[in-house]
């Protein structure tokens, strides 16, 4: 054991972890400011696993400025080969370790996976932190909350005293003058959470709660709900859901049980690897606005959906069917880069299912379709 010198950092070799990894503490004279974001919810393994894998990027990197273009794609992205067997060398983990240090990766959006083909390692992608997640906080001297910023300099947070009780007014745009986003339907987030241990009839499932202005304690509820983690959700459509208060985790939680329900059912199919969430994110916000409508439409007609969780998990349980059908026809590199540009050019390709499928398939057509699918992988 030795301390270290002014002279010996020059001769040492680190793994670089950023610093949005970790909370951070500034102190003034006011009492003390905390910075934050989501990735302080990593466990310590899979920080470690992101320097490790970010310095065969470097590695890479350097090979490919010397001519090397083994490891860097047609896009110029940098990406790794690394088969189970590998990440456990590497990391010194088992093979469960590992496995959930790749899915959590992967959730808070740092790790993508590309198949390969059959026998073929996959590739992966190593993704940028985003540093837009990053919340600045500030406490008393007394280590009270008293305001929440994030990094746009939007105000998440405020002292309770500190601010008007009533809620502000709607703008003639139809959208609150708290600086939400507009969806068109705006009055969609009085937070009245569904009880899904009351029966059907209660009014827990009486879509009429969301309408009116959010009070201060339901806002609480919506922002907190936003920063939790989301695995692979985008900010856009975590906004979207926070819009149901108390209700926004349970409908989160349905996304991701219809995908494991989907995955589980076409486990021949997909050969125990994932659908990949990332590739549907705009048509997902798509569903949350259709769900949106159904809600005000039934309203408005006297029919309102009686279980509202159930109807979204039936929908999303048909979306991941379909994004199933898609990927495995298009195949994956062919589905990612539509989605890519989807992304890219929004107002020419709104949706990747209706880019591929322009008139809906029945029911009928899609289990039919997937059927002849695992016929044929069966066969194969």
């Amino acid at each position: 054991m030795a301390d270290i010198t002014i002279d010996q950092l020059s001769t040492q070799t680190f793994y670089q972890i950023p610093e949005i990894f970790f909370t951070r503490i500034q102190h003034n004279e006011n009492g003390y400011i905390k910075l934050t974001s989501s990735y302080t919810g990593l466990s310590s393994d899979a920080k470690l696993a992101y320097g490790a894998l970010y310095n065969r990027c470097k590695l890479s990197i350097s090979s490919f400025q010397k001519g090397n273009r083994d490891y860097v794609d047609e896009n110029g992205a940098v990406f790794l080969i690394f088969t189970v067997s590998d990440l456990m060398l590497l990391l010194d983990k088992g093979k469960m370790k590992v496995t959930k240090i790749k899915k959590e990766l992967q959730e808070h959006g740092l790790l993508r996976e590309v198949r390969q083909g059959l026998n073929k390692p996959n590739r992966l992608y190593l993704q940028l932190v985003d540093a837009n997640l990053e919340i600045t906080e500030y406490y008393s001297a007394d280590g009270e909350l008293l305001k929440k910023v994030d990094s746009f300099g939007r105000v998440l947070y405020k002292k309770e005293c500190d601010i008007e009780k009533t809620p502000k007014p709607l703008g003639n745009s139809g959208s609150p003058q708290n600086g939400r986003p507009q969806n068109g339907l705006q009055n969609v987030h009085k937070t009245d959470g569904i009880n899904t241990e009351r029966s059907q009839t209660e009014s827990s499932y009486d879509t009429n709660r969301y309408e009116g202005e959010s009070s201060l304690s339901g806002l609480s509820i919506s922002e907190a709900f936003k920063m939790g983690q989301h695995g692979f959700l985008s900010p856009q459509l975590v906004q979207k859901l926070s819009l149901f208060g108390k209700d926004a985790k349970i409908l989160e939680n349905k996304i991701y049980q219809s995908k494991r329900q989907v995955e589980k059912n076409y486990n021949n199919l997909l050969a125990n690897q994932e659908i990949y969430g990332e590739v549907w994110l705009q048509d997902l916000e798509r569903e949350l606005d259709k769900l949106i409508f159904k809600i005000k439409t039934g309203e408005a007609e006297g029919k309102p959906i009686q279980n509202i969780p159930a109807y979204f998990y039936k929908m999303m349980i048909r979306f991941w069917k379909m994004a199933l059908l898609i990927e495995k026809e298009q195949g994956f590199m062919e589905v990612s880069g539509q989605s890519e540009y989807a992304r890219k050019s929004p107002a020419e390709c709104p949706s990747l299912i209706a880019y591929y499928y322009p008139d809906k398939l029945s029911e009928t057509k899609l289990n039919s379709y997937l059927s002849e699918l695992s016929k044929g992988v069966e066969t194969c």
